[in-house]
């Protein structure tokens, strides 16, 4: 970039953590891909919170409706229970691929009704279903509600840790079987690439002997288990293998805290930027302006690395770099959030 920018504005830190654009870095295939079939489930249900001080439903049918059936089935006959100390809740859980008969899970309460808060309330008994209509988790206990320092947030929702265990497993089924009668699973890509995709492929193939590696439809890479072959340990061969991904050009920035992160080779091409309460000035020359020229193409890390160390504020910076996106001068996928 030629010249340098002058600010007169207070000067705020930014800092880049970068790869340089040469480097390469190794990645295990774990942690870019996942097994096709193989996959966390979500459950919901609804329940009752009891406990509470005052802050429950006031005036919700359901809740009291709730009420009377619960003590109904307790043996207990009551016409008309008071419910501001109790609140109807939607409950849900994400639970593993691999779920066993007592494993425990997360669950995460929210109030439907009118109440204030859920804190110091205990979560009755309730059941959790997954899409299928199938009771997996019954979840009970305190809800602890997930505020801030200062104890602010919202209080019509909250968790209750290790609440929910599990009353029937989930076996995973990610084996199928290929027209010629072979054992098989399929890889998917985290984030699809055909370029990475291949460097898959290609390292696989001469990685594992007497197994077919093939790019499938939908984009998904097709593996055959050979005979006689331990499923964990070539599974763990395959998650444990390394390639060097071809990664998406891609900006973040974080609006409200000023972070910038630049995934990939974020190139910017040919551009002239002008900024209000900047001056840039021409090296050997006693020229100033309020606009500076980007004539070669420079990286992401190289621009704000120039606008930093001569003072530019974050917001300069971010400004620029979403202007340089409309433009088409910057060369990646823009997210800002």
């Amino acid at each position: 970039m030629r010249g340098f920018i002058k600010k007169t504005v207070p000067v705020f830190m930014l800092i880049m953590f970068a790869v340089s654009a040469g480097s390469e870095v190794s990645v295990k295939l774990r942690n870019l891909c996942f097994i096709d079939g193989y996959k966390k489930n979500q459950l919901f249900g609804y329940g009752m919170v009891v406990g509470l001080q005052g802050t429950g439903d006031s005036r919700s049918n359901l809740t009291k409706t709730s009420m009377k059936n619960l003590l109904k089935s307790l043996g207990l006959q009551e016409t008309s229970p008071l419910i501001k100390n109790s609140a109807a809740v939607i409950i849900s859980a994400d639970i593993p691929a691999n779920l066993r008969v007592g494993d425990k899970v997360d669950v995460y309460v929210s109030s439907i009704g009118d109440a204030k808060s859920l804190e110091g309330g205990v979560l009755v008994q309730s059941p959790l279903k997954g899409a299928d209509g199938v009771i997996y988790v019954v979840a009970q206990g305190r809800v602890t509600i997930q505020g801030n320092e200062d104890r602010r947030g919202v209080k019509t929702t909250g968790v209750i840790t290790g609440g929910g265990i599990a009353e029937r497993e989930i076996r995973p089924e990610f084996i199928l079987k290929t027209t010629d009668d072979k054992d098989a699973f399929y890889l998917v890509l985290n984030d699809w690439n055909y370029s990475t995709a291949d460097k898959i492929i290609k390292t696989l193939q001469k990685k594992l002997k007497g197994s077919t590696v093939s790019l499938a439809g939908n984009g998904r890479i097709m593996i055959t288990i050979p005979e006689n072959t331990p499923l964990a340990e070539f599974i763990g061969t395959i998650e444990n293998t390394e390639i060097v991904p071809d990664m998406k050009a891609t900006v973040v920035i974080n609006e409200k805290d000023g972070t910038i992160v630049t995934g990939g080779n974020v190139i910017i091409s040919e551009a002239m930027i002008s900024r209000r309460g900047m001056i840039i000035e021409i090296e050997n020359s006693e020229k100033k302006q309020s606009a500076g020229y980007i004539k070669d193409s420079i990286t992401v890390q190289e621009l704000v690395e120039s606008l930093n160390s001569v003072g530019a504020g974050t917001a300069d910076i971010i400004a620029i770099l979403k202007a340089l996106k409309a433009s088409g001068a910057l060369h990646a996928e823009l997210i800002v959030r």
